[in-house]
């Protein structure tokens, strides 16, 4: 057992030192291949970065609450199309031992008009409870404690620049009422709204014309150690068909969902990806197949020294594989810096993590796999024969 499996290793070895020797023949030749293969492997790893980013963007402000439940309305889609429900709903949740505590959200999109310049812009304004224990953003905690002062509210740092100055004490306009800055968040969804502010769920009637007697999104905490899922089975059975009622992260599911699969925004990443893993596939392709076409004769005269066809298939697996293991290395470096300079001007997500890195790197050994498959029928036909 252990001889075979040092003839196996001697094998591979020899595989590996002969690849390696065809691809470091032509220097200039393999420099063209590496960047050619490179570029569609710089676009899905933006892609990639760029779908994790927009999945973690787009649930960022449920993130910063602590809540074991939601109860949102039979019409809610997304964040800003969420529909509204009677807020009784939240007291007739309390009738369950397990339920501590509910927390009300409002969301509407409105104008905030810049006093220096008067040019408006839209504006989220998510009006809050005053419960700390439902924040779990430490920015959100800080700003909601200093809305105390009359027609206060909290701006999002990432708000677009024209909203013109966000420092603490500048004055602006939400729907034609006079508003004042009294600290920061920071949110960045840029692709709902120009920007967003945070008001007292008192105040938001002022700015956002609503019903008292309804609420956007409810939030409900459990008792410690209570059993999210039974508790949202009960509430189900308990409340009215005018609510739907999830978990923390089914709600977190279904707002990623809706983003990547019903937005545009989503299905355009993701048709990317699959081009750019096609495009990457092919350039692998003819890299490796011009390669082999040019050393039929190599390979015929391997076969005349007795090597078998998985030794000359293992040629080519090894050529693709570093092939593509270098490309991937100048696509990972190119990308970090493009994506590192998107990160800093759009507040995405979208720097380039271990799991995403280690994600693109199986796919590019796919399509070296792939590429190889398509042409060992080629190696395979190389007849010593034909030496002669």
């Amino acid at each position: 057992m252990i001889s075979q499996l040092k003839e196996v290793l001697s094998r591979n070895r020899g595989c590996f030192f002969i690849a390696l020797a065809n691809l470091t023949q032509r220097r200039l030749r393999l420099l063209v291949a590496l960047a050619g293969t490179a570029v569609p492997i710089i676009l899905l790893i933006m892609q990639l970065a760029f779908l994790s980013g927009a999945r973690g963007q787009v649930t960022r402000f449920y993130e910063s609450f602590n809540f074991d439940i939601a109860v949102i309305s039979e019409n809610y889609q997304f964040l800003i199309e969420n529909g509204e429900f009677d807020r009784v709903r939240l007291t007739q949740a309390k009738a369950l031992p397990e339920v501590v505590e509910t927390f009300e959200i409002n969301i509407e999109n409105t104008r905030w008009t810049n006093k220096a310049t008067e040019s408006d812009f839209t504006t989220l304004v998510f009006g809050l409870d005053e419960n700390i224990d439902f924040i779990a953003d430490p920015l959100f905690r800080r700003g909601l404690a200093a809305l105390g002062a009359n027609r206060a509210i909290l701006v999002d740092e990432y708000s677009l620049e024209q909203f013109g100055s966000l420092a603490i004490g500048t004055e602006a306009e939400i729907s034609g009422i006079d508003v004042t800055v009294a600290e920061h968040f920071q949110l960045g969804l840029f692709f709902y709204s120009d920007g967003s502010t945070i008001v007292k769920n008192t105040d938001y009637p002022r700015y956002i014309p609503s019903n008292p007697l309804s609420v956007d999104i409810g939030l409900i905490q459990l008792v410690p150690n209570a059993n999210p899922i039974q508790i949202r089975d009960q509430l189900i059975g308990l409340l009215p068909n005018d609510v739907r009622v999830l978990t923390h992260d089914e709600l977190i599911a279904l707002e990623q969902d809706f983003f990547i699969t019903t937005k545009p925004i989503g299905i355009m990443l993701q048709t990317s990806m699959w081009i750019a893993f096609l495009v990457g596939s092919v350039i692998l392709l003819q890299v490796i197949s011009t390669d082999v076409v040019n050393r039929l004769k190599e390979f015929a005269t391997l076969k005349a020294m007795g090597f078998g066809p998985e030794f000359v298939f293992g040629i080519g697996l090894f050529q693709a594989l570093l092939l593509a293991s270098g490309a991937f290395v100048i696509a990972l470096i190119v990308s970090s810096i493009i994506l590192g300079i998107v990160a800093s001007i759009t507040h995405l997500p979208t720097t380039v993590t271990l799991v995403l890195a280690a994600m693109t790197l199986l796919i590019v050994l796919m399509m070296s796999v792939l590429a190889v498959a398509s042409v060992f029928r080629r190696i395979s036909r190389a007849d010593p024969a034909e030496l002669y």
